[in-house]
């Protein structure tokens, strides 16, 4: 993929449900921004896909039924993560999201039954965070009485939405 396509920015896999994995050898570095849907095979092969690609910029995995993210899975150089359509996801890892500290944007879309932020919180870096049909992650992280709000107060715009 590295040699086909060495000038590809930006890479959207839709509606793949057997795809099981990447071209050996990943991702093009240069890869700035991906999007995966309903590709839940494809998941758990982006790890090994991604390498050490520090040129990702935005992630967007939507409508799998995967559980995810895992520790080392996302790469440093994020600055945009959208999460979204995910029925299985329960909760966050913190060990997946605390390297991320170029992240700016954070979307949880669609994940009814996530139930809560991680214990130690979310990255300090992340200005954005949109919550949007995750019903008791809303509940959870209402400014007035919140369990989780202390966890995101730093935040500067946080969007909540059903």
């Amino acid at each position: 993929m590295h040699m086909l396509l060495p000038s590809l920015k930006s890479l959207s896999i839709v509606n793949c449900p057997r795809l099981e994995s990447f071209p050996e050898g990943g991702l093009p570095s240069n890869l700035m921004h991906l999007t995966i849907l309903k590709c839940s095979r494809l998941v758990g092969s982006l790890k090994g896909a991604l390498g050490d690609n520090s040129s990702l910029q935005s992630l967007c995995i939507e409508d799998v039924d995967a559980v995810f993210p895992d520790e080392g899975l996302l790469p440093f150089s994020l600055t945009s993560l959208t999460i979204g359509g995910c029925p299985n996801l329960k909760k966050l890892d913190y060990k997946a999201l605390y390297h991320l500290s170029s992240l700016k944007m954070l979307t949880l879309d669609d994940c009814p039954n996530l139930q809560r932020l991680p214990e130690e919180g979310l990255p300090k870096s992340i200005s954005h965070l949109q919550i949007v049909k995750c019903p008791s992650l809303r509940e959870r992280c209402k400014k007035e009485g919140g369990e989780d709000w202390e966890k995101i107060a730093h935040i500067q715009r946080v969007e909540t939405r059903m």
